[in-house]
């Protein structure tokens, strides 16, 4: 087989996240409340992510957005910054700081594009995201405004995340045209996000396990009573019935989520990831 070599005329590639908070100035009680809603949301992005990504940052954009310019390579990140995105949102300490800046029976939502492309600012500014430009940039953007047709059903044959806060689009052209890979790969976010973690339960038994936490029965028991503010698992731990019947209720609770190929399909949107970056070099 004939080796396969990058073509040395070829730009690297990026993925470019933009995640874009839907209804900034309809469902936010004010100006002030968005945008210390995105500070929290990137302080908690920023802390989680610091040691993973090398010297990219998540950096506030145009007042209710968050971007980040990821370089090639770091495709499990790109999956796994969607994954935290997702269990974030059922954290008791996060929901209540942004119960406080909605406005009255609003919910928290967000368009989430991915754009893969070339950069053609200098790598020291990556994390300028008023300097930072290329096809990945301009296709992360755009991704936003085909997010926004989707949920809008004006594009009926599209993967329309419903479920799930963030509404999900990989751009990987400049058009509307076929992006096998692309599409392959939002099937399986939308496999997963959509389909399997299909209810409030499943959703929930998702964030407490992933990313991938090696927490006994019990540790889980405690952190719904104490974080989550469940009176079922609040109970005395000292007592060796009470703790078998916590942890057999964790047990119940999990195993909608356990029992699916959930790191079959996380293991394929990573490889599907690869593989578009791979179609575009």
């Amino acid at each position: 087989m004939k080796n396969m070599v990058r073509n040395p005329n070829k730009k690297p590639l990026y993925f470019t996240i933009l995640i874009d908070l839907k209804g900034s100035r309809t469902n936010f009680k004010s100006q002030a409340a968005t945008s210390e809603f995105i500070a929290y949301f990137l302080q908690q992005l920023n802390g989680t992510f610091i040691s993973r990504l090398g010297d990219a940052r998540f950096n506030q954009k145009d007042g209710d957005a968050i971007m980040i310019v990821l370089q090639e390579g770091m495709e499990e990140q790109v999956f796994k910054i969607y994954q935290f995105c997702n269990s974030l949102v059922y954290r008791p300490k996060f929901k209540e700081f942004y119960s406080t800046k909605l406005l009255p029976n609003k919910s928290l939502k967000f368009y989430f594009s991915i754009g893969v492309g070339s950069v053609d600012t200098n790598l020291e500014q990556l994390n300028n995201v008023d300097v930072v430009n290329g096809t990945s940039v301009s296709r992360a953007t755009e991704g936003v405004a085909i997010a926004k047709m989707i949920c809008q059903n004006e594009l009926p044959d599209s993967f329309n995340f419903k479920k799930s806060p963030f509404k999900l689009f990989i751009n990987t052209t400049t058009s509307l045209g076929i992006q096998m890979n692309a599409d392959s790969v939002m099937g399986l976010f939308y496999l997963l996000y959509e389909k399997i973690l299909n209810t409030q339960a499943k959703r929930l038994g998702y964030a407490l396990l992933y990313p991938e936490r090696k927490m006994s029965n019990i540790d889980l028991a405690r952190e719904l009573a104490t974080e989550y503010k469940k009176p079922a698992y609040d109970v005395n731990y000292e007592d060796a019935t009470q703790r078998a019947q916590v942890s057999s209720k964790v047990s119940v609770m999990l195993s909608p989520v356990k029992k699916e190929p959930i790191e079959t399909i996380q293991n394929a949107i990573v490889n599907g990831l690869v593989n578009v970056r791979k179609e575009l070099s």
